[in-house]
């Protein structure tokens, strides 16, 4: 199945550069075609005879000898908590910035309510708890200008609005991807020792699903380097 992943992302980004082709692509074509092959005979080794953890998003499964376990949720309610108060500032900006007059002050009226109806969750802990509601209060104090003045946008009030949360952003952004690490080492563990195996052997692969951008420091990745050590880390394979 991994390598069935693998190879699918591949036909995609070949059949999207067929059209536009060069003369040296065509040639490399040959090598991209015994390439996939040879990672999908390989990958299947690996699944049938040892152990591999599939990374694909907030999805996480494991292949022991050939047999999927279910795959789990890494995302745990907090993390999406976390994360929905960090998009306020970004979607006020949206707001004032993309929207119609008309629009705009029907819209802007429905946010402000559904930001003072606002009932932070219980699952934010207090030491996030400060900055949410500085997000909210400050979020709640822009709204309430812009709605009363009813003129142009003050790009300038607005810049500096979203700059001054980047401190509380940083702390929430921060906050959810440890709880999301928590819950996916949790998963983790948890297979380790329903099935017996350990991070620490060298027949065990991670498959890590994501976005060109994020190859680098990827938050996946840099924990199964750290999960399975700097000698193993070509174990990992990150595929777009």
């Amino acid at each position: 199945v991994c390598a069935a992943v693998a190879t699918n992302y591949v036909d995609q980004q070949e059949r999207a550069a067929l059209p536009d082709l060069t003369s040296i692509e065509k040639l490399n074509q040959e090598f991209r075609h015994q390439y996939k092959q040879a990672t999908e005979t390989s990958w299947r080794s690996q699944i049938e005879n040892g152990s591999v953890i599939m990374v694909n998003g907030n999805s996480i499964t494991l292949f022991h000898k050939g047999v999927p376990s279910s795959s789990s949720q890494t995302s745990p309610a907090v993390y999406h908590h976390l994360k929905s108060i960090a998009h306020i500032p970004m979607t006020i900006r949206f707001l004032l910035i993309n929207n119609s007059s008309t629009l705009m002050n029907n819209t802007l009226k429905q946010y402000w309510q559904n930001l003072n109806n606002l009932q932070i969750p219980e699952s934010i802990q207090s030491k996030e708890k400060a900055s949410v509601d500085h997000i909210i209060s400050e979020s709640q104090k822009l709204l309430r200008k812009e709605m009363d003045k009813k003129g142009s946008i003050d790009r300038k009030m607005l810049n500096n609005f979203c700059q001054s949360l980047t401190h509380d952003l940083t702390i929430l952004l921060d906050a959810a991807a440890i709880a999301q690490l928590n819950e996916m080492h949790e998963i983790i563990q948890d297979w380790m020792r329903e099935y017996n195996f350990d991070s620490k052997d060298p027949s065990l692969k991670v498959l890590i699903i994501g976005p060109r951008a994020a190859r680098e420091k990827n938050l996946h990745t840099t924990y199964f380097e750290r999960l399975l050590g700097d000698e193993r880390t070509r174990n990992i394979l990150y595929i777009e």
